[in-house]
């Protein structure tokens, strides 16, 4: 983290959807307010950029991302990164087949040996709720809707896969799992926790800051320049990276701990209030 001189514009505004840029706490009700947009839509107008850093996949974030004006968006936490929002379409972002659009950046784990890394992980843990994240599809051996009950999903043992290039594992392991899950991480795949509950297995560099970086290079701006929003452990490696890190109030302490401030909490509008203050 550097001094990030706020008086001029050009600065890379990079914001995490949920518990952050979205009002309300629980998943299925939460939203983007009128207050956030317009936050957004004056720090634009400023010559700033805005960037949406979000582990959620195209098909529950791309709204979102267009309401934002954002320029830029991680998804899947940086399994695949949008460098031109604007005309880039949800489709395209859900296809890994698309590569006509060179703007778009993947970052995932061929299907085949996400299927190894499941048999693997329920060879020791019969009973782990566990899935693998395609094109947009969750193919789990559970029923997903326990857990986000407006989602669809496709009930698999992973044997009628189809192949190409996965953006990630999902978990959702009990508390007595949760040590054997992680002596069970493969060398090559990165482990990050999601709001305590879900689990991701990734490509090391599906990561929200190589994501930044990428944006950085393509909008030609500098990382000093960049200001990054987050509330959970998930955020912390781009806000101690960020040009200034800002945690909301609701933020888990660890995020508190390293980030440069802290701004009011989600559910009052915390980044759109530090928008309005600074930019």
């Amino acid at each position: 983290m550097t001094n990030t001189d706020l008086s001029s514009g050009g600065k890379l505004l990079v914001v995490d959807l949920d518990l952050t840029a979205l009002c309300g706490d629980e998943y299925r009700g939460r939203w983007l307010s009128e207050r956030s947009e317009k936050a957004f839509a004056a720090a634009r107008k400023a010559g700033n950029v805005a960037m949406v850093a979000t582990a959620r996949p195209p098909m529950t974030a791309f709204e979102l991302v267009q309401r934002i004006g954002a320029s830029a968006c991680a998804y899947h936490n940086g399994g695949v990164v949008d460098l031109d929002c604007e005309h880039s379409s949800l489709k395209e972002l859900s296809d890994d087949q698309s590569t006509g659009n060179s703007n778009i950046l993947r970052f995932g784990v061929p299907v085949e040996r996400c299927i190894e890394v499941c048999h693997e992980f329920l060879e020791h843990i019969p009973s782990l709720r566990i899935g693998i994240e395609f094109n947009d599809i969750r193919y789990t051996n559970f029923d997903l809707t326990d857990v986000w009950p407006a989602q669809e999903y496709q009930l698999t043992d992973f044997s009628d896969m189809p192949s190409g290039m996965a953006q990630k594992i999902m978990m959702f392991p009990t508390e007595d799992q949760r040590e054997k899950v992680r002596s069970l991480v493969p060398d090559d795949m990165a482990l990050l926790i999601s709001e305590d509950v879900l689990w991701l297995l990734m490509n090391p560099e599906a990561t929200k800051r190589n994501a930044m970086n990428l944006a950085c290079q393509h909008f030609g701006i500098s990382l000093s320049d960049t200001i990054a929003f987050g509330d959970d452990l998930i955020d912390m490696d781009l806000l101690q990276h960020a040009g200034r890190g800002v945690a909301v109030a609701n933020a888990k302490l660890e995020v508190k701990a390293i980030a440069d401030e802290v701004c009011p909490s989600n559910n009052d509008d915390g980044v759109a209030q530090w928008i309005e203050k600074h930019l």
